[in-house]
């Protein structure tokens, strides 16, 4: 899939004479990569029907001659002035009256500073984006896959020195050095909860001891190449209580269930049903209050979401996460979370990692 193409079949569809994307100080950096290839901070990209721009400053000039096939235009200096300038000169050069943009990815400064004194008919273009971006190139998959990989053998490497009075930040800490040992970085805070503080959702490491007779929570992910993994493990500390191996099999079985039934053309809110229904049937719904799964790819949570109130279809070819829980407050929680590929026939499962309880 060239994404410029695509990207331009659908602005002939909305008959936009451009695209804006703005990335200031990474605030849209995933987008912003993802359409020219650029991964620095800061970018403005302008994209017509025939001609691409990348407006940057003196810092990325090397960089973006290096990485992408945009036409460079020095932005040097003069604030947001400084881009309206160069941004109305383009805009008079390629006769642009039908501008799409990123509502929910520009601040209200810029679109009140920026954006409304352009002279053109401003279009919120959201849905063009994230349509796009939920489909995902054999390439893309590859460094999806890669991005696990790392995670996994960081995590498996983590696991020998979690034992009974190592504390919640030094097992995220360990986990993420890991990670940047084999060519990543997290891709997200990790989190790794133990206790009755697994049951706090996405939780935070504290200088908590891990004990013998509870669950510790690993919720990690690395970034490899730009593009992001996401995964869950639960373990037990020591014998687990039959309560703690009760609900975790719960959990085991509703995410099976999930896996098998994940599909393109099934709905979000049918996959997080299936899931949802084997919970609240064992009598522990109202605990499992987060939809099952979300869109990976450049970020960590982007579309399409398996959750109760998407009724779109998930499409071919695009990831997404399958990870239902169940947290009971002051006692323990649960979550499982694996990578997926959704295909017509099912899913291709991206982790690999062990799903049945394991005890430390």
């Amino acid at each position: 899939m060239n994404k410029l193409i695509e990207l331009r079949k659908r602005m002939k569809e909305r008959a936009l004479d451009a695209m804006l994307i703005i990335n200031r100080e990474n605030s849209n950096k995933a987008t912003s990569w993802y359409i020219s290839g650029f991964s620095g901070s800061l970018a403005l990209l302008l994209i017509t029907g025939n001609s691409e721009y990348i407006i940057t400053d003196s810092r990325y000039f090397t960089q973006a001659s290096m990485q992408t096939s945009f036409k460079l235009v020095p932005y040097k200096g003069g604030g947001i002035e400084g881009i309206k300038i160069i941004l109305d000169q383009l805009i008079s050069t390629n006769a642009i009256k039908r501008l799409g943009f990123e509502a929910e990815r520009i601040t209200y400064f810029y679109f009140q500073n920026l954006l409304s004194d352009l002279g053109v008919e401003l279009i919120e273009s959201d849905d063009i984006i994230k349509t796009l971006r939920m489909v995902k190139t054999e390439e893309e998959v590859e460094k999806i896959k890669k991005a696990v990989n790392v995670a996994e053998a960081s995590l498996i490497e983590t696991l020998n020195m979690v034992k009974p009075g190592v504390t919640e930040r030094e097992i995220a800490a360990r986990l993420e050095y890991e990670m940047k040992k084999r060519g990543g970085n997290p891709s997200f805070e990790t989190i790794a909860v133990s206790g009755n503080r697994s049951a706090i959702v996405h939780g935070t490491p504290s200088d908590k001891k891990i004990s013998q007779g509870e669950f510790l929570l690993i919720d990690f992910g690395a970034i490899v190449d730009g593009y992001c993994s996401d995964i869950t493990r639960t373990f037990a500390i020591g014998e687990p209580s039959d309560e703690m191996v009760s609900v975790y099999n719960i959990v085991y079985e509703a995410q099976k269930e999930a896996r098998e039934a994940a599909r393109a053309g099934i709905t979000g809110a049918e996959l997080h049903n299936v899931a949802k229904t084997i919970i609240s049937n064992a009598g522990y719904g109202e605990y499992f209050g987060h939809g099952l799964g979300h869109g990976l790819g450049m970020e960590v949570h982007e579309h399409p979401s398996a959750n109760p109130l998407n009724t779109e279809p998930l499409p071919e070819h695009s990831v997404i996460t399958i990870e239902p829980g169940i947290y009971l407050p002051n006692k323990f929680g649960v979550r499982i979370e694996d990578d997926v590929f959704l295909t017509k026939e099912g899913c291709i499962v991206l982790t690999s990692l062990d799903r049945e309880l394991k005890t430390l």
